[in-house]
């Protein structure tokens, strides 16, 4: 794998990373405007599953971008 396109990878995956992250910001707005207790455990379900997924991507890039 040529350098460009090692670049390009790593771009890629932290395009990836970042659009995570904001879909974690729509979980926990669901999350706060969650009016069951239904819609509070799926919104929390899926704001862990999204969580994983940018953690996996952060370790990938060696990178935090978690939410402060």
């Amino acid at each position: 794998m040529s350098v460009s396109s090692a670049d390009e990878v790593m771009d890629r995956i932290r395009h990836a990373r970042d659009r995570a992250l904001a879909a974690e910001a729509e979980e926990r707005q669901r999350l706060a405007d969650a009016d069951s207790r239904d819609l509070q455990e799926a919104a929390s379900v899926r704001l862990a599953t999204r969580q994983a997924v940018r953690e996996a991507l952060d370790d990938i890039v060696g990178e935090d971008a978690g939410p402060n």
